[in-house]
Protein backbone atom coordinates (compact mmCIF):
# COMPACT_ATOMS: atom_id res chain seq x y z
CA UNK A 1 0.00 0.00 0.00
CA UNK A 2 2.88 2.36 0.81
CA UNK A 3 4.33 1.81 -2.65
CA UNK A 4 0.97 2.46 -4.30
CA UNK A 5 0.52 5.71 -2.37
CA UNK A 6 4.14 6.61 -3.13
CA UNK A 7 3.23 6.75 -6.81
CA UNK A 8 1.21 9.89 -6.04
CA UNK A 9 4.49 11.80 -5.71
CA UNK A 10 5.24 10.97 -9.33
CA UNK A 11 1.66 11.69 -10.38
CA UNK A 12 1.58 15.10 -8.71
CA UNK A 13 5.06 15.97 -10.00
CA UNK A 14 4.19 14.91 -13.55
CA UNK A 15 0.71 16.43 -13.68
CA UNK A 16 1.85 19.65 -12.00
CA UNK A 17 4.78 19.83 -14.41
CA UNK A 18 3.28 18.44 -17.62
CA UNK A 19 -0.35 19.55 -17.37
CA UNK A 20 -0.11 22.97 -15.79
CA UNK A 21 -1.56 26.18 -17.23
CA UNK A 22 1.28 26.60 -19.70
CA UNK A 23 1.17 23.08 -21.08
CA UNK A 24 -2.63 23.06 -21.41
CA UNK A 25 -2.74 26.22 -23.53
CA UNK A 26 0.64 25.80 -25.26
CA UNK A 27 0.08 22.22 -26.44
CA UNK A 28 -3.49 22.95 -27.56
CA UNK A 29 -2.13 25.85 -29.62
CA UNK A 30 0.53 23.58 -31.13
CA UNK A 31 -2.18 21.13 -32.24
CA UNK A 32 -4.26 23.98 -33.65
CA UNK A 33 -1.32 25.11 -35.80
CA UNK A 34 0.48 21.89 -36.75
CA UNK A 35 -1.93 19.05 -36.08
CA UNK A 36 -0.16 15.95 -34.80
CA UNK A 37 3.24 16.91 -36.20
CA UNK A 38 4.78 17.86 -32.85
CA UNK A 39 4.07 14.50 -31.19
CA UNK A 40 7.79 13.73 -31.38
CA UNK A 41 8.59 16.67 -29.09
CA UNK A 42 6.25 15.27 -26.42
CA UNK A 43 7.79 11.78 -26.66
CA UNK A 44 11.33 13.20 -26.58
CA UNK A 45 10.55 15.37 -23.56
CA UNK A 46 8.94 12.43 -21.75
CA UNK A 47 11.98 10.20 -22.23
CA UNK A 48 14.27 13.00 -21.04
CA UNK A 49 12.31 13.76 -17.88
CA UNK A 50 12.05 10.05 -16.99
CA UNK A 51 15.84 9.71 -17.28
CA UNK A 52 16.61 12.80 -15.21
CA UNK A 53 13.82 12.37 -12.66
CA UNK A 54 15.03 8.84 -11.95
CA UNK A 55 18.58 10.17 -11.52
CA UNK A 56 17.36 12.88 -9.13
CA UNK A 57 15.50 10.40 -6.98
CA UNK A 58 18.45 7.98 -6.94
CA UNK A 59 20.95 10.71 -6.02
CA UNK A 60 18.64 12.01 -3.29
CA UNK A 61 18.26 8.53 -1.77
CA UNK A 62 21.88 7.30 -2.09
CA UNK A 63 23.86 10.52 -1.57
CA UNK A 64 21.21 12.31 0.51
CA UNK A 65 21.67 15.28 -1.81
CA UNK A 66 18.67 17.18 -3.20
CA UNK A 67 19.05 19.11 -6.44
CA UNK A 68 20.24 22.47 -5.16
CA UNK A 69 22.84 20.99 -2.84
CA UNK A 70 24.23 19.38 -6.00
CA UNK A 71 24.06 22.68 -7.91
CA UNK A 72 26.03 24.41 -5.13
CA UNK A 73 28.67 21.68 -4.98
CA UNK A 74 29.17 21.28 -8.72
CA UNK A 75 28.78 24.84 -10.04
CA UNK A 76 30.43 26.68 -7.16
CA UNK A 77 29.06 29.69 -5.30
CA UNK A 78 29.03 32.46 -7.99
CA UNK A 79 27.43 30.41 -10.78
CA UNK A 80 25.40 28.47 -8.22
CA UNK A 81 23.88 31.66 -6.80
CA UNK A 82 23.09 32.90 -10.30
CA UNK A 83 21.32 29.59 -11.00
CA UNK A 84 19.47 29.83 -7.69
CA UNK A 85 18.23 33.35 -8.45
CA UNK A 86 17.20 32.42 -12.00
CA UNK A 87 15.46 29.20 -10.89
CA UNK A 88 13.52 30.92 -8.14
CA UNK A 89 12.54 33.75 -10.49
CA UNK A 90 11.19 31.04 -12.80
CA UNK A 91 9.35 29.43 -9.87
CA UNK A 92 7.85 32.79 -8.94
CA UNK A 93 6.64 33.56 -12.49
CA UNK A 94 5.20 30.07 -12.86
CA UNK A 95 3.48 30.22 -9.48
CA UNK A 96 1.93 33.58 -10.42
CA UNK A 97 0.69 32.15 -13.72
CA UNK A 98 -0.85 29.14 -11.95
CA UNK A 99 -2.64 31.35 -9.38
CA UNK A 100 -4.05 33.38 -12.26
CA UNK A 101 -5.10 30.16 -14.00
CA UNK A 102 -6.93 28.96 -10.89
CA UNK A 103 -8.82 32.26 -10.71
CA UNK A 104 -9.81 31.94 -14.38
CA UNK A 105 -11.23 28.42 -13.95
CA UNK A 106 -13.13 29.28 -10.74
CA UNK A 107 -14.50 32.42 -12.41
CA UNK A 108 -15.74 30.29 -15.32
CA UNK A 109 -17.40 27.86 -12.91
CA UNK A 110 -19.02 30.40 -10.60
CA UNK A 111 -19.13 33.78 -12.32
CA UNK A 112 -17.53 35.38 -9.25
CA UNK A 113 -15.28 38.42 -9.91
CA UNK A 114 -11.87 37.19 -10.99
CA UNK A 115 -9.83 39.48 -8.70
CA UNK A 116 -11.79 38.47 -5.62
CA UNK A 117 -11.35 34.81 -6.57
CA UNK A 118 -7.64 35.42 -7.10
CA UNK A 119 -7.24 36.87 -3.61
CA UNK A 120 -9.19 33.95 -2.16
CA UNK A 121 -7.04 31.41 -3.97
CA UNK A 122 -3.85 33.26 -3.02
CA UNK A 123 -4.82 33.03 0.66
CA UNK A 124 -6.35 29.53 0.61
CA UNK A 125 -3.40 27.65 -0.90
CA UNK A 126 -0.83 28.81 1.69
CA UNK A 127 -3.26 27.91 4.48
CA UNK A 128 -3.77 24.48 2.91
CA UNK A 129 -0.02 23.92 2.63
CA UNK A 130 0.50 25.08 6.22
CA UNK A 131 -2.18 22.74 7.57
CA UNK A 132 -1.19 19.64 5.54
CA UNK A 133 1.59 17.13 5.75
CA UNK A 134 3.65 16.68 2.58
CA UNK A 135 2.16 13.24 1.91
CA UNK A 136 -1.42 14.54 2.01
CA UNK A 137 -0.60 17.41 -0.34
CA UNK A 138 0.83 15.06 -2.95
CA UNK A 139 -1.97 12.50 -2.60
CA UNK A 140 -4.79 15.05 -2.71
CA UNK A 141 -3.55 16.89 -5.78
CA UNK A 142 -2.05 13.84 -7.48
CA UNK A 143 -5.25 11.77 -7.30
CA UNK A 144 -7.61 14.70 -8.01
CA UNK A 145 -5.58 15.55 -11.09
CA UNK A 146 -6.50 12.16 -12.55
CA UNK A 147 -9.84 13.74 -13.49
CA UNK A 148 -7.87 15.23 -16.39
CA UNK A 149 -8.42 11.81 -17.97
CA UNK A 150 -11.60 13.30 -19.48
CA UNK A 151 -9.34 15.14 -21.94
CA UNK A 152 -7.88 11.83 -23.10
CA UNK A 153 -11.35 10.25 -23.34
CA UNK A 154 -12.62 13.20 -25.39
CA UNK A 155 -9.61 12.94 -27.72
CA UNK A 156 -10.31 9.24 -28.36
CA UNK A 157 -14.07 9.75 -28.81
CA UNK A 158 -13.41 12.40 -31.49
CA UNK A 159 -11.69 9.65 -33.53
CA UNK A 160 -8.27 10.99 -34.46
CA UNK A 161 -6.51 9.68 -37.54
CA UNK A 162 -4.21 7.18 -35.84
CA UNK A 163 -1.91 6.84 -38.86
CA UNK A 164 -1.45 10.61 -38.99
CA UNK A 165 -0.81 10.63 -35.24
CA UNK A 166 1.97 8.05 -35.61
CA UNK A 167 3.45 10.14 -38.44
CA UNK A 168 3.84 12.90 -35.86
CA UNK A 169 6.80 10.93 -34.46
CA UNK A 170 8.77 12.15 -37.49
CA UNK A 171 10.13 15.65 -36.75
CA UNK A 172 10.49 16.52 -40.43
CA UNK A 173 7.63 18.57 -41.83
CA UNK A 174 7.39 20.46 -45.11
CA UNK A 175 6.64 24.11 -44.35
CA UNK A 176 6.42 27.15 -46.58
CA UNK A 177 7.57 30.51 -45.36
CA UNK A 178 10.17 31.58 -42.80
CA UNK A 179 7.60 32.45 -40.14
CA UNK A 180 6.02 28.99 -40.24
CA UNK A 181 9.42 27.35 -39.84
CA UNK A 182 10.21 29.59 -36.86
CA UNK A 183 6.79 28.91 -35.32
CA UNK A 184 7.29 25.17 -35.67
CA UNK A 185 10.71 25.43 -33.99
CA UNK A 186 9.30 27.68 -31.24
CA UNK A 187 6.50 25.26 -30.33
CA UNK A 188 8.86 22.26 -30.50
CA UNK A 189 11.28 23.93 -28.08
CA UNK A 190 8.39 25.12 -25.89
CA UNK A 191 6.80 21.66 -25.60
CA UNK A 192 10.19 20.07 -24.88
CA UNK A 193 10.85 22.74 -22.24
CA UNK A 194 7.44 22.37 -20.60
CA UNK A 195 8.04 18.63 -20.18
CA UNK A 196 11.34 19.30 -18.40
CA UNK A 197 10.52 22.30 -16.20
CA UNK A 198 13.15 22.50 -13.47
CA UNK A 199 10.72 22.64 -10.58
CA UNK A 200 9.64 19.08 -11.41
CA UNK A 201 13.02 17.63 -10.43
CA UNK A 202 13.46 20.11 -7.54
CA UNK A 203 10.14 18.98 -6.10
CA UNK A 204 10.65 15.30 -6.88
CA UNK A 205 14.08 14.91 -5.28
CA UNK A 206 12.98 16.91 -2.24
CA UNK A 207 9.80 14.83 -2.04
CA UNK A 208 11.81 11.61 -2.02
CA UNK A 209 13.66 12.88 1.06
CA UNK A 210 10.43 14.16 2.65
CA UNK A 211 8.96 10.68 2.17
CA UNK A 212 12.02 9.09 3.82
CA UNK A 213 12.92 6.86 0.89
CA UNK A 214 15.76 4.38 1.46
CA UNK A 215 18.10 2.55 -0.90
CA UNK A 216 15.70 -0.40 -0.87
CA UNK A 217 13.08 1.92 -2.42
CA UNK A 218 15.10 2.57 -5.60
CA UNK A 219 12.90 0.21 -7.62
CA UNK A 220 9.96 2.32 -6.49
CA UNK A 221 11.85 5.43 -7.57
CA UNK A 222 12.07 4.19 -11.15
CA UNK A 223 8.43 3.12 -11.16
CA UNK A 224 7.21 6.44 -9.74
CA UNK A 225 9.30 8.51 -12.16
CA UNK A 226 8.25 6.42 -15.16
CA UNK A 227 4.54 5.93 -14.47
CA UNK A 228 3.95 9.52 -13.40
CA UNK A 229 5.75 10.92 -16.45
CA UNK A 230 4.05 8.55 -18.89
CA UNK A 231 0.65 9.49 -17.49
CA UNK A 232 1.46 13.17 -17.89
CA UNK A 233 2.69 12.46 -21.41
CA UNK A 234 -0.57 10.75 -22.43
CA UNK A 235 -2.58 13.73 -21.20
CA UNK A 236 -0.28 16.10 -23.08
CA UNK A 237 -0.77 14.06 -26.26
CA UNK A 238 -4.53 14.29 -25.67
CA UNK A 239 -4.25 18.10 -25.56
CA UNK A 240 -2.33 18.07 -28.85
CA UNK A 241 -4.98 15.84 -30.44
CA UNK A 242 -7.82 18.07 -29.20
CA UNK A 243 -6.09 21.12 -30.65
CA UNK A 244 -5.76 19.31 -33.98
CA UNK A 245 -9.36 18.04 -34.07
CA UNK A 246 -11.30 20.95 -32.57
CA UNK A 247 -9.37 24.07 -33.60
CA UNK A 248 -7.24 23.27 -36.67
CA UNK A 249 -10.17 22.50 -39.04
CA UNK A 250 -11.90 25.72 -37.93
CA UNK A 251 -8.73 27.84 -38.30
CA UNK A 252 -9.01 28.97 -34.66
CA UNK A 253 -5.93 29.80 -32.59
CA UNK A 254 -6.95 29.17 -28.94
CA UNK A 255 -5.46 31.96 -26.84
CA UNK A 256 -7.52 31.43 -23.68
CA UNK A 257 -7.60 28.67 -21.08
CA UNK A 258 -11.39 28.54 -21.47
CA UNK A 259 -10.99 27.42 -25.11
CA UNK A 260 -8.82 24.48 -24.08
CA UNK A 261 -11.32 23.50 -21.37
CA UNK A 262 -14.20 23.50 -23.85
CA UNK A 263 -12.17 21.27 -26.16
CA UNK A 264 -11.67 18.84 -23.26
CA UNK A 265 -15.42 18.26 -23.02
CA UNK A 266 -16.29 18.83 -26.68
CA UNK A 267 -18.03 15.46 -27.38
CA UNK A 268 -19.97 15.32 -24.10
CA UNK A 269 -21.26 18.66 -22.88
CA UNK A 270 -21.70 20.48 -19.60
CA UNK A 271 -21.33 17.67 -17.03
CA UNK A 272 -18.02 16.53 -18.44
CA UNK A 273 -16.93 20.16 -18.74
CA UNK A 274 -17.35 20.37 -14.96
CA UNK A 275 -15.07 17.33 -14.51
CA UNK A 276 -12.54 18.87 -16.90
CA UNK A 277 -12.55 22.07 -14.84
CA UNK A 278 -12.11 20.21 -11.53
CA UNK A 279 -9.24 18.14 -12.95
CA UNK A 280 -7.66 21.31 -14.32
CA UNK A 281 -8.00 23.01 -10.94
CA UNK A 282 -6.18 20.10 -9.30
CA UNK A 283 -3.33 20.14 -11.82
CA UNK A 284 -2.89 23.91 -11.83
CA UNK A 285 -3.22 24.04 -8.03
CA UNK A 286 -0.63 21.28 -7.74
CA UNK A 287 1.72 23.25 -10.00
CA UNK A 288 1.27 26.39 -7.88
CA UNK A 289 2.16 24.43 -4.73
CA UNK A 290 5.08 22.68 -6.43
CA UNK A 291 6.64 25.95 -7.54
CA UNK A 292 6.16 27.69 -4.18
CA UNK A 293 7.64 24.74 -2.26
CA UNK A 294 10.41 24.32 -4.84
CA UNK A 295 11.46 27.93 -4.32
CA UNK A 296 11.81 27.28 -0.58
CA UNK A 297 13.58 23.95 -1.15
CA UNK A 298 16.08 25.58 -3.52
CA UNK A 299 17.00 28.39 -1.15
CA UNK A 300 17.38 26.26 1.96
CA UNK A 301 19.18 23.40 0.21
CA UNK A 302 21.67 25.78 -1.37
CA UNK A 303 22.59 27.42 1.96
CA UNK A 304 22.18 24.20 3.98
CA UNK A 305 19.39 25.60 6.15
CA UNK A 306 16.75 23.32 7.74
CA UNK A 307 13.98 22.49 5.31
CA UNK A 308 11.02 20.17 5.00
CA UNK A 309 7.26 20.44 4.91
CA UNK A 310 7.00 17.85 7.67
CA UNK A 311 9.23 19.82 10.05
CA UNK A 312 7.53 22.10 12.59
CA UNK A 313 7.58 25.71 11.25
CA UNK A 314 9.68 26.81 14.24
CA UNK A 315 12.38 24.30 13.25
CA UNK A 316 12.48 25.52 9.64
CA UNK A 317 11.62 29.21 9.86
CA UNK A 318 13.40 30.33 6.67
CA UNK A 319 11.88 27.46 4.70
CA UNK A 320 8.36 28.29 5.90
CA UNK A 321 8.78 32.03 5.28
CA UNK A 322 10.21 31.28 1.82
CA UNK A 323 7.29 29.26 0.48
CA UNK A 324 4.78 31.64 2.06
CA UNK A 325 6.67 34.56 0.53
CA UNK A 326 6.59 32.87 -2.89
CA UNK A 327 2.80 32.67 -2.71
CA UNK A 328 2.53 36.30 -1.59
CA UNK A 329 4.82 37.69 -4.29
CA UNK A 330 3.12 35.56 -6.96
CA UNK A 331 -0.27 36.90 -5.87
CA UNK A 332 0.98 40.48 -6.04
CA UNK A 333 2.33 39.97 -9.57
CA UNK A 334 -1.06 38.84 -10.87
CA UNK A 335 -2.96 41.49 -8.90
CA UNK A 336 -0.80 44.13 -10.60
CA UNK A 337 -2.43 43.12 -13.86
CA UNK A 338 0.15 40.85 -15.49
CA UNK A 339 -1.79 38.32 -17.57
CA UNK A 340 -1.27 34.65 -16.62
CA UNK A 341 -0.75 33.55 -20.23
CA UNK A 342 1.93 36.22 -20.72
CA UNK A 343 3.70 34.78 -17.69
CA UNK A 344 3.32 31.30 -19.15
CA UNK A 345 5.10 32.20 -22.39
CA UNK A 346 7.92 33.88 -20.50
CA UNK A 347 8.34 31.06 -17.97
CA UNK A 348 8.40 28.26 -20.55
CA UNK A 349 11.11 29.88 -22.67
CA UNK A 350 13.06 31.31 -19.72
CA UNK A 351 12.94 27.88 -18.13
CA UNK A 352 14.53 26.38 -21.23
CA UNK A 353 17.28 29.01 -21.22
CA UNK A 354 18.48 28.13 -17.69
CA UNK A 355 17.76 24.41 -17.84
CA UNK A 356 21.34 23.20 -18.53
CA UNK A 357 22.49 24.62 -15.17
CA UNK A 358 20.10 22.25 -13.37
CA UNK A 359 20.52 19.09 -15.43
CA UNK A 360 24.30 19.14 -15.91
CA UNK A 361 25.10 18.89 -12.16
CA UNK A 362 22.54 16.10 -11.75
CA UNK A 363 24.19 14.06 -14.51
CA UNK A 364 27.66 14.66 -13.03
CA UNK A 365 26.73 13.39 -9.57
CA UNK A 366 24.69 10.42 -10.83
CA UNK A 367 27.78 9.37 -12.87
CA UNK A 368 30.25 9.79 -9.98
CA UNK A 369 31.17 6.37 -8.59
CA UNK A 370 32.80 7.87 -5.47
CA UNK A 371 29.48 9.37 -4.41
CA UNK A 372 27.01 6.82 -5.78
CA UNK A 373 28.95 3.57 -5.26
CA UNK A 374 27.15 0.58 -6.71
CA UNK A 375 24.20 2.79 -7.65
CA UNK A 376 26.22 4.91 -10.07
CA UNK A 377 24.86 5.42 -13.57
CA UNK A 378 25.42 2.55 -15.97
CA UNK A 379 27.39 3.64 -19.06
CA UNK A 380 24.20 3.48 -21.12
CA UNK A 381 22.37 5.76 -18.66
CA UNK A 382 25.21 8.27 -18.83
CA UNK A 383 25.27 8.22 -22.66
CA UNK A 384 21.51 8.77 -22.79
CA UNK A 385 21.81 11.54 -20.21
CA UNK A 386 24.57 13.24 -22.21
CA UNK A 387 22.53 12.99 -25.42
CA UNK A 388 19.54 14.65 -23.77
CA UNK A 389 21.80 17.27 -22.17
CA UNK A 390 23.14 18.20 -25.63
CA UNK A 391 19.55 18.64 -26.86
CA UNK A 392 18.76 20.73 -23.76
CA UNK A 393 21.76 23.00 -24.42
CA UNK A 394 20.79 23.45 -28.09
CA UNK A 395 17.18 24.21 -27.17
CA UNK A 396 18.36 26.64 -24.47
CA UNK A 397 20.51 28.50 -26.98
CA UNK A 398 17.67 29.05 -29.47
CA UNK A 399 14.75 29.52 -27.05
CA UNK A 400 14.90 33.28 -26.47
CA UNK A 401 15.70 34.18 -30.12
CA UNK A 402 12.72 32.07 -31.21
CA UNK A 403 10.45 33.82 -28.69
CA UNK A 404 11.52 37.22 -30.04
CA UNK A 405 11.30 36.26 -33.73
CA UNK A 406 7.83 34.67 -33.41
CA UNK A 407 6.44 37.28 -30.98
CA UNK A 408 5.87 34.51 -28.42
CA UNK A 409 4.32 32.10 -30.90
CA UNK A 410 1.82 34.35 -32.64
CA UNK A 411 0.70 32.85 -35.99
Amino acid sequence: MKKVLGITLGIMTALGGFVDLGQIVFTTQAGALFGYRLLWAIVLGTLAIVVYMEMCGRVAVVAHKPVFAIVRDRLGMPLGIATLVASNLLNLLTCAAELGGLAIVIHLLTGWPEKIVLIGVGLFLPLLVHASKFQWIERTFGLSGLLMAVFAISAVVLRPNWNALVEGLNPYIHLTGRHQVLLYAYFAVGIFSAMLMEYEVHFYSSGALEEGWKVKDLSENFMVASLGSILGSFLTIALLVLGALVFLPRHIFPEQLSSALVAGAWPFGQKVLLLACVGTLACIGGAAIETALSGAYNLCQFFNWPWGKNLPPKSAKIYTLSWAGMFLLALLIVLLGVQPLQLVNISIIFGMAIMPFTYYPILRVASDEKIMGEHVNAHFNTLVGVAFLVLIVIAAAVSIPLMVLTHSGQP
